[in-house]
């Protein structure tokens, strides 16, 4: 076998061998070695935190270790929508957050990789693409931190807080547990009234007046129950204390059916809620491992 061959045959393996582990959960084998190298250089780090960020952990004994992330593609598989009924569309539900989950847990394994306590300033970022219908990609960013005077833990924190927000909670006596989200992407059956309202009513009457479409505010009451539902289980799960740091993302659509030669205009409502799950500072907790749910 000629010098290029052998090359071309060694790339083909060690994608194969990516693909198996990422399809597994894990990581390539490229950045297991990236983060093995940066663990023995012990004193070069890359961190996303800015300067006062980094300054205000450092005074905590907060010492970074090094950036890092996870990433993954994911397709979102087809959805029946329901023609007379509303409910939540389970499927789509499901693929926002094992997305999530994949990226959480590829992040969390790289800071295990460097010896990390733990990950501040998570990043979670999701992006559609235009050349691939039905695709999302989650990528979690963040920066892995050694603690000091404490044994390396099997699985290290993960927190969407700043710099100056996990410093903030270690002197208020709390420590960060782990990631928690909730979501639910809820399809809504539009009311006999509320098509009278958004359509026009008749000869345009119904968009003449004043009135809260109280069938879609319900639809949205709904999809936040169901999300913040789950990310409080999540919390509960490992006996947090609190959530702190929440936030939420919301987007509202309007899909367009026709039923027994009638239009009709749905709902389509995505909710999701993120925070990070606390305890009281020195409590004998375990971090959220989030390669587990993967194997449900």
């Amino acid at each position: 076998m000629s010098l290029f061959g052998k090359r071309n045959t060694e790339v083909d393996t060690r994608a194969k061998t990516d693909q198996d582990r990422l399809a597994r959960g894990g990581l390539p084998l490229g950045a297991e070695h990236r983060l093995n190298s940066l663990r023995q250089n012990s004193t070069f780090f890359t961190s996303n935190l800015s300067v006062n960020e980094l300054a205000l952990a450092a005074t905590e004994g907060v010492r970074p270790l090094g950036q890092v992330m996870g990433s993954t593609i994911y397709h979102v598989g087809w959805q029946y929508t329901p023609l007379y009924h509303s409910t939540e569309l389970v499927a789509l539900s499901h693929a926002q957050y094992q997305a999530r989950l994949l990226a959480i847990s590829r992040l969390q394994q790289e800071a295990r990789l460097l010896g990390a306590h733990g990950v501040i300033g998570v990043r979670l970022e999701r992006q559609a693409y235009a050349w691939g219908e039905n695709l999302i990609e989650f990528a979690a960013r963040g920066t892995a931190v050694a603690l000091p005077g404490m044994p390396v833990p099997e699985h290290p924190f993960v927190c969407a807080l700043s710099g100056q927000d996990y410093y903030a909670l270690r002197r208020g006596g709390f420590s960060p547990v782990g990631f928690t989200f909730g979501t639910c992407t809820y399809y809504h059956v539009a009311s006999a009234s509320n098509q009278w309202v958004t359509q026009g009513g008749i000869f345009g009457v119904g968009a003449l007046q004043n009135m809260e479409l109280t069938d879609y505010t319900q639809a949205i009451y709904t999809a936040r129950h169901i999300a913040m539902t789950q990310m409080t289980r999540e919390a509960a799960h490992v006996s947090a204390e609190g959530i702190v740091g929440v936030t939420v993302e919301q987007s509202i659509q309007t899909h367009e059916v026709e039923v027994n030669n009638t239009p009709r205009r749905d709902l389509i409502v995505e909710f999701t809620a993120l925070g990070t799950a606390i305890v009281t500072a020195g409590m004998d907790t375990l971090a959220v491992n989030y390669a587990l749910p993967l194997t449900d």
